[in-house]
């Protein structure tokens, strides 16, 4: 097989991942969104923080970082990426690292290692040490490094931290002050609601670092199908005027042997 045709079934397999992994990434965006506002609104809320402690991170604890990376070919840049936030890690950081493209050395300190499609037939794994880092207050943050999709022309590195969860209603007047009537276990409640953030907000990262490489392949096999395309028009170009000059030889050597006669 040339290589324009396996390029030409790299891109046809990419098209065909583009528009689902798209709409999947907007959709869990788009519920993200709604499960941080209410979240957020409990977990920094004025008063529950005066009255517990629950989630209160230890800043000499390790971060946890998770790094996602792509396992598809034609998507070198975006691992390298990756790479490089890993490399640029503090030191005594814990990693949980997605891909085989993601690069690993002697000192790094790997809870685990997935390929991408390890981690898509079974993630139960790394939900379970999140849940765990979480519960027992492992961490002093958790951070993910993966490559966003935002639109078909904007895919960009991010370094998202998930835990502890960011304010994010600051400039709001009266913000974090609602008063809640709360029944049962707080505690409990708001280690619960962190862990399922955590870790919805890892399924969005898959998601949307699925779609980001899906564009990516598409867009570098396009281009490299439009360089092939242009070089063989070239080499046509170049082929005839080969067979021009090869005839104009010719006509010039009988003309020569003509006169010669």
């Amino acid at each position: 097989m040339s290589i324009k045709n396996v390029v030409k079934v790299m891109n046809f397999h990419s098209l065909l991942r583009v528009d689902r992994s798209r709409k999947q990434s907007v959709k869990y965006t788009a519920m993200e969104q709604t499960l941080v506002e209410m979240i957020d609104n409990i977990v920094n809320n004025r008063n529950i923080i005066l009255d517990y402690q629950t989630l209160r991170v230890k800043e000499d604890r390790p971060a946890l970082n998770i790094y996602i990376g792509s396992d598809m070919g034609f998507c070198n840049n975006l691992n390298s990426l990756v790479n490089r936030y890993k490399e640029e890690c503090g030191e005594g950081d814990q990693k949980i690292v997605i891909g085989r493209k993601i690069r690993g050395n002697g000192k790094d300190k790997v809870l685990l290692y997935q390929s991408r499609e390890e981690y898509d037939k079974d993630n139960s794994r790394v939900m379970e040490l999140l849940a765990e880092g979480i519960r027992q207050m492992k961490y002093s943050r958790i951070n993910l490094i993966y490559n966003h999709y935002f639109n078909s022309t904007t895919v960009q590195i991010v370094n998202k931290q998930i835990f502890p969860l960011e304010k994010t209603r600051q400039s709001e007047s009266g913000a974090y002050r609602d008063d809640f009537t709360i029944e049962g276990d707080i505690d409990n409640l708001l280690i619960n609601l962190m862990v399922l953030y955590v870790q919805y907000s890892m399924e969005i990262a898959a998601a949307a670092s699925f779609a980001a490489e899906n564009i990516s392949r598409q867009n570098v096999t396009t281009e490299s199908l439009r360089r092939i395309d242009e070089r063989e028009v070239e080499q046509k170009i170049q082929d005839r005027k080969d067979v021009k000059a090869k005839e104009f030889a010719k006509v010039l050597d009988n003309f020569t042997k003509n006169r010669e006669y």
